[in-house]
């Protein structure tokens, strides 16, 4: 069937009941364009979606029949009076992270990537499983920030996330690179005497690509 030969790569994703985003990813020497799905699971479409958005950007195709048209600024959830509550996330709750499922699944919406202020230190909590950072504010510290992700979670979701979160992580007020504050993972300082410093490498997604091409 013509319908089975057009879903031959895409069919699939209902079937495992997963979500997915197709981009459009540039044209090939003949002209012809072509494109790239990007797929995780069920209900995890608004993390998919900066992810998709990068992806058509990078490839510079354009809007559809017009290759040569700029694509909109794309559009952020700017949580109020809607019952979500904000959170910062710094390690493994991170789009594409191991836990951002916990996120998303919840109702989780993606409301900007940004960074703190200058004074916090980042660094590897040893024996946590998936890899999870210590963040710990030092005041004085002359740093450049570091890379956090601000979601908003539907207000039942967020005291449900809130209780699951294991010591010696919490949820502390955080202040970011533009002088406003959020709630976000904070560490109790004990947890990281010894452990490895990372707060040189920007935030903890350089910290994984680095191991990862190392």
């Amino acid at each position: 069937m013509l319908n089975g030969r057009l879903g031959r790569y895409t069919n699939f994703v209902n079937l495992l009941d997963c979500a997915a985003i197709a981009v459009p990813a540039g044209f090939g020497k003949d002209g012809l364009p072509g494109g790239v799905t990007v797929i995780a699971p069920a209900f995890t479409d608004d993390a998919l979606a900066p992810l998709a958005d990068a992806l058509h950007r990078a490839a510079g195709s354009g809007m559809g029949i017009d290759r040569q048209a700029a694509i909109p600024e794309a559009s952020r959830v700017v949580p109020g009076d809607d019952g979500f509550i904000e959170i910062a996330v710094v390690g493994a709750h991170l789009t594409g992270m191991p836990l951002n499922h916990e996120l998303a699944g919840s109702g989780g919406r993606l409301v900007k990537t940004c960074r703190t202020a200058g004074d916090y230190r980042l660094f590897v909590l040893p024996n946590t499983t998936p890899p999870k950072p210590g963040l710990l504010r030092e005041p004085g510290h002359k740093g450049q920030g570091l890379e956090v992700e601000v979601w908003a979670l539907p207000a039942d979701a967020f005291g449900r996330f809130v209780q699951k979160i294991p010591a010696p992580l919490g949820i502390g007020k955080l202040a970011l690179e533009d002088g406003s504050s959020v709630s976000g993972f904070v560490c109790e300082a004990h947890a990281v005497k010894g452990a490895e410093e990372i707060t040189a490498l920007g935030g903890w997604r350089n910290y994984i690509s680095a191991k990862l091409a190392s």
